[in-house]
Order: structure tokens, then sequence, then C-alpha cells
């Protein structure tokens, strides 16, 4: 009895040894057939004729020349692996282009259901609905697979934004918007940048606006505020971004908003971008002698690239003259340019409107002003910190700086402005130089 249970055993054994060696020899052919080695393919299939792999695969080399058998060869492939969507995907698109939609949209759907989180699945699924313009069957799945991989974007975004685009089929989109999926976001700032019309931008962020769901995101407002910004949409772009903020937020709203850093700049629209870049700690902070709570302070740790990484887009008026006035306290600030706020056109003509003096050296609070006129043909502005100087070791700051309350008036009636100058007659620190409004 012993000696015939060691015989069952080394029989098992063998076997198993046998079918795991034929397995691992199928599976490296099959590697050389996706490398391109047609006749890999039938190798596999010496060693392991139930391999699904490469009954799929098998399939996939005949299917023109002999279609029966390439559906023989996919029900097979199914029936050793009955997890795998695919064979009845591509039996689901024999059955539809033999005419026989009934057997295909079943095929169709039980393909779907086995593989839900697969990506490629889903696609494969969405693209053959959309084959039967069934447009809302395909966005479903089509959405299922975004939900379930970022990188489907890069094959389903221009797909959707064709859709968009198209009058007849950019309704589809208001059921999504309502219930906004994961991919949202993502897929309107595409729209934002790639749609040919500014009217689908405006379209899909009205679907937003207008349904019972929760409201455009402070990220989908920033988007959607840039593009109206490149389209020459100012006053539009002002209001999106306006209509958008909290309570809190409008009760910091000036020419230049949030003057004194009380609340965290959100980096969107018409707020405070504070760009990251190496070498430069930026925060707001509390220190003594500022007007609120906290101010804005840099610190430079041996930077030696030109600094112009935090900004405000502006709203001013055309052929208006303005007055930018704030604090600044310089602490040891060495560098041979030191940094200077300047006020730029952007559209459609870049040119600077006004600067500062330049700051460096140390200093106790002191305020520093000047002038900016706008032309009549200036429709997009902004003020930035920028590092001074036209050589690169002026660029070279070690130190640190603190801002704040820093606002723009507009100036009504001309006057001449007197020089500023800091508490510390000893300090190197400079303010703005003379201008006459």
């Amino acid at each position: 009895m012993l000696i015939l249970r060691r015989v069952l055993l080394v029989i098992v054994a063998t076997f198993l040894g046998w079918r795991m060696m034929s397995f691992g020899i199928s599976e490296y052919y099959l590697g050389r057939a996706s490398a391109g080695d047609a006749s890999a393919i039938d190798r596999a299939l010496v060693w392991n004729r139930r391999h699904p792999d490469t009954l799929y695969r098998k399939s996939q080399t005949i299917g023109e020349e002999d279609p029966t058998g390439s559906s023989n060869l996919l029900w097979r492939s199914f029936a050793e692996n009955p997890a795998s969507s695919f064979p009845l995907l591509v039996l689901a698109d024999k059955a539809k282009n033999a005419g026989d939609r009934d057997q295909a949209d079943a095929l169709i759907r039980i393909g779907a259901e086995l593989m839900p989180a697969n990506p490629t699945v889903q696609i494969l699924v969405g693209n053959y609905w959309a084959t039967l313009r069934n447009v809302g069957a395909a966005m479903t799945y089509w959405s299922q697979a975004l939900v379930a991989s970022r990188q489907a974007s890069n094959k389903l975004f221009p797909t959707l934004l064709r859709l968009a685009e198209e009058p007849r089929t950019i309704g589809f989109f208001r059921s999504l918007a309502e219930s906004p999926p994961s991919w949202w976001e993502g897929f309107f700032r595409y729209v934002t940048r790639q749609a040919q019309d500014l009217e689908t931008v405006r379209t899909l962020y009205a679907f937003r606006r207008t349904t019972d769901g929760p409201p455009p995101t402070r990220e989908e407002r920033d988007h959607y505020t840039r593009r109206l910004k490149r389209e020459g949409k100012i006053t539009e772009a002002y209001l999106v971004w306006v209509n958008g903020l909290d309570e809190v937020e409008q009760a910091h709203l000036g020419i230049i908003n949030n003057r004194s850093f009380e609340i965290e700049p959100t980096n969107t629209g018409f707020d405070w971008h504070l760009d990251r870049t190496d070498r430069v700690i930026v925060t707001t902070a509390t220190t003594v002698g500022v007007e609120g709570k906290q101010a804005l302070h840099l610190t430079f740790r041996r930077r030696e690239k030109p600094y112009r990484h935090i900004y405000q887009p502006l709203f001013l008026d055309p052929g208006a003259s303005y007055r930018v006035t704030g604090k600044v306290r310089v602490d040891n600030l060495d560098s041979r340019g030191g940094l200077k706020w300047v006020v730029v056109c952007q559209f459609p003509t870049p040119r600077v409107l006004g600067e500062s003096g330049k700051f460096l050296g140390s200093s106790e609070w002191y305020e520093f002003s000047f002038r900016v006129q706008v032309p009549t043909d200036c429709m997009v502005q902004e003020i930035r910190l920028v590092s001074a100087g036209t050589y690169g070791f002026e660029h070279k700051m070690t130190g640190s700086i603190w801002f704040d309350a820093i606002s723009m008036h507009k100036v009504l009636t001309p006057r001449i402005e007197v020089k500023s100058s800091p508490p510390n007659e000893t300090s190197t620190a400079e303010p703005a130089g003379s201008t006459t409004d």
C-alpha cells in the first residue's frame, strides 16, 4: 500500500511538473509572438493547446481567412478562462458585423460586467456602442474606464472633446455635470486648453452651474477664467472669479486683493499666485509691525537664478492712472540687484507700466509707492515681484524680506510724488524713485 501511494505521488508530481514546464514554454513562445515572431503562436499551441491567451492570439491571426475557425478558437479561449472579457468582445463584433444585434449586444454586456474595473475592456465596450451611435451608452462605459485609470484620459479626452464640440452631442455631458465623476475636473481643464470654440467651454461650465449638484470647484473656475483671459474676455473672467468667492474672501477684495495676506493665497483667478521654486521659502506669517495678523515673508537661501514667482492678475481700467503703495521690511537681504515690484501689461503688447525702487540690505518697516499708467489698449495686467538687475551676479540673493498692505488706488488728479525713504538712514534698502502723476 505504501509503495502504491509513493508511485501515485511520483506520477502526480511528474504530471504537474510536465504541466508547469509546458505552460512555461508556451508562455515563452507567446512572448515571442508578441515581439513579432508569427510562427511562435503555433509553437506555443504545440506545448499547450489549452492556453487561453494563445488561443485568443491564434484566432486573431486567422480571423479573415477562416471566420468560423476564429470564432471557435475564441469560444475555446473563453472556456479555458471565463474571467476574461476579451474573447467575448471580439465575438460581439463578429456578431454585429453579421447582423445579429441581439447576440452582439448580449455578448458585449456580459464582457463589460466580467471586467468592470479594466479600463481597456470598458474603452472597447464604449467603442462598440459608439459605432452604433449610442452616445449615451458609450459615454457611460468610457466614464468607467476613466474612473478606473487616469492613463485612459490620453485615449478618451480627445474623443470626448470632439463630442463636446458637436451641438448634437454636447447635451450628453449635462448628466455628467449633475454628479461629476472623478475625471471631470481633468477633462474640463483639457477642454479649456484644447477646445477651438470658447462656446464649448462656456456650455460645459454652464452645465455645472445650472444643475442641482455641487457647484464648480475653485480649480474649474480657475481653468475657465484662464481661458476667458486668453480670449480677451477680461470682464467676464473677473466676474466668474468674484462670483465664486466666499464671504471671507469677498471681505478682502480690492484692486489688489488680499492686500495684507490675511487669508491664504489660493493661486487661482485674480488672487495672489505663489509659485514654488528652489532656494526660496515663501510663507504668510506674523511679525512685529504688521497691519493685521500676518504679512508675506520670503527667505532666500543662496539663490542664484532670477526670481519672478509671486504675482497677481489685475483688472484695471484702460487709460487710467493708479498708484501702488505698500510696506516693506528688509532683513539682511544680501544682493547686488535686490527685488522690486513691477506692474506689466500682458495683452496685447507686453510692456512695463510702472515699478518700485529696489529692496535690498536691511531696514525697519517703511512705505513705498510708485505710479502706474495703463495704456488705452492694455486689456490684461498683473503685478509681480521680480529680482532686479541685468547681469547674472545681480540675481544672487541671500536673506529675507517682508511685505504688507500692498494696495492700488486710482489717481483722479495729477500731483507730484515725494520720494519716500527708509526710516534707517544707514540702510542700503532703496525705496521707490520719484515719479510725476
